[in-house]
Order: C-alpha cells, then structure tokens, then sequence
C-alpha cells in the first residue's frame, strides 16, 4: 500500500478544507452538536478506539456518548498530508484534545485521523474519519 504524502490540488481547495477543519476544531470546542453534524455527510462514518458511528443519527449518539461526562473540550488540527482530485480529498490531520471532565479532572489526547472528504453543493464535507489514538494522558484521581 502506498502511503501518500504531501499537499496536492487547487489551493481554493486546500483553504476551503482548512476552513472545515478550522469550524470542526470550533463547533467542537463549543459544543454545537448540531453545526457539528452540518459538517458531515448524511452517509458518514467515524470511527476510533471507542466507537464506530454511521450516518447523523449514528454521529448525534456517538455525540451525545462522548459528552455525558465532558464540560468543555479543547480541539487542536495540524495537517500532515492532503490530497485534492476533483470533488474527493484525503486528509490526513493529527489533533491535540484537552477535554474537561465533569467531575473537574482533565484528559489528554493526541491522535490522527485519516479522512475522506466529499464536496457537495460546493461545499467539502467528511464522508469517512478513523481515528487513531496516538498518546493519551488519563485523568488523575479526582
């Protein structure tokens, strides 16, 4: 399997992916489930470690999951590869998250997710995540 590498495509394309990106890290930092969703398609996947979530209704439970014992989270993206051909990107993007539980303590994570993005009706959505946890600091006792 060949691994791709690097940035490819339009650079309108490449800044109209990086502004998803950027609106993911803040709806998710602000806990707008529902301007969450609007970023996906209605066929989505996503999954990870914990979960494996298909379609809005699938990624509103995956939400609603993951934020029972979250207060606040902070979400950080950095771009490792992109790669644009027409209306169909691979993004791969590592993230930092520093989530606040509710009960006061704080977990760490580092990951990175391998993405396929879609463009519909002029605007790129994800199709597929899969997150892969990296490192990962556990909270401390409360």
């Amino acid at each position: 399997m060949t691994i791709r590498t690097g940035f490819s495509g339009p650079i309108e394309e490449r800044e109209a992916i990086r502004d998803l990106f950027g609106i993911y890290a803040d709806v998710s930092a602000r806990g707008d489930r529902e301007l969450w969703v609007t970023l996906w398609t209605e066929d989505a996947h996503w999954t990870s470690h914990l979960f494996d979530a298909a379609g809005h209704a699938g990624l509103r439970e995956t939400w609603d999951m993951l934020w029972a014992n979250w207060e606040n989270v902070g979400f950080f993206n950095e771009f490792g590869m992109m790669w644009i051909e027409g209306d169909r990107a691979e993004v791969r993007s590592y993230s930092r998250e520093v989530v606040l539980l509710k009960d006061g303590t704080i977990y760490k994570l580092v990951g990175r997710y391998d993405d396929e993005l879609v463009k519909v009706d002029g605007a790129w959505k994800f199709r597929n995540r899969h997150y892969v946890l990296q490192s990962h600091e556990p909270p401390a006792a409360a």
